[in-house]
């Protein structure tokens, strides 16, 4: 197996060596990215087991699930960029950056206007949803906060897409490693520490999410800025003069 010098090597050279042990290393890091992400309610849900009642227990277990499909939907629309990157812009710098403008402002021109809408329509979602009434206001109170982490959620899975069509399944999965465990961490200290209940929880998670996604926009402008980026067959990307 072949690896392209990158700053970190973390970036695998999909045209040469045997097909299937590049396709298997390139896969584990977004499995288990993806697992990853579905745990961000998970560890609210145990937190809250330990240090709140069962009412708060079943607000989250109930209103937890719209943002398990826009994870999944955010998912898909980033698979989507990855082809993108792979297929236009992985050998062409400016092309490269079409691209990654293209998903920033598509990020912002949905997530924003959905974070709004989710945010009004929640008490319509769980009503549809026949959330009981005991379990009411800790659960629009957790799902109106989660809300607004769905701009962090859509921008780091745009730019793990992004990573992921440049060769690089690893470093998205780093920084989901990190937002985990801080999401563990902050659950304690609003959770345990501070007595927020569930909207402690909730800040946590959107926290954490912010996290992911400023640590990848950090990252992608560093690999993109100087002359470590390489296209998928190892040679240097084209740089375009006036």
């Amino acid at each position: 197996m072949k690896a392209i010098s990158t700053k970190k090597e973390t970036k695998l050279d999909m045209t040469h060596g045997p097909i299937m042990k590049l396709v298997i290393l390139f896969a584990i890091p977004m499995v288990i990215g993806n697992i990853l992400q579905q745990l961000y309610t998970t560890v609210d849900t145990l937190v809250i087991g330990n240090f709140c009642g069962h009412t708060s227990i079943a607000a989250i277990g109930t209103s937890s699930q719209p943002l398990e499909v826009f994870m999944c939907i955010f998912m898909g629309i980033g698979s989507g960029v990855s082809i993108l990157v792979s297929c236009t812009g992985a050998g062409d710098r400016e092309e490269l950056q079409k691209i990654i403008n293209g998903a920033t402002s598509f990020t912002y021109l949905v997530a924003i206007p959905l974070t709004a809408v989710g945010i009004i329509l929640t008490p319509a979602i769980l009503h549809l949803m026949q959330v009981p009434a005991d379990t009411w206001d800790p659960a629009v109170l957790y799902i109106r906060i989660v809300f607004l982490g769905l701009l962090g959620n859509m921008g780091y899975n745009m730019n793990a897409g992004i990573l992921r069509g440049l060769g690089d399944s690893v470093a998205s999965l780093v920084f989901l490693v990190i937002s985990c465990l801080t999401n563990v961490v902050l659950d304690f200290v609003f959770v345990a520490g501070f007595g927020m209940d569930v909207s402690g929880a909730a800040l946590a998670t959107i926290i954490a999410m912010y996290l992911s996604w400023f640590a990848s926009i950090l990252y992608i402008k560093e690999k993109i800025s100087g002359d470590h980026l390489q296209d998928p067959a190892g040679q240097a990307p084209k740089r375009h003069h006036a």
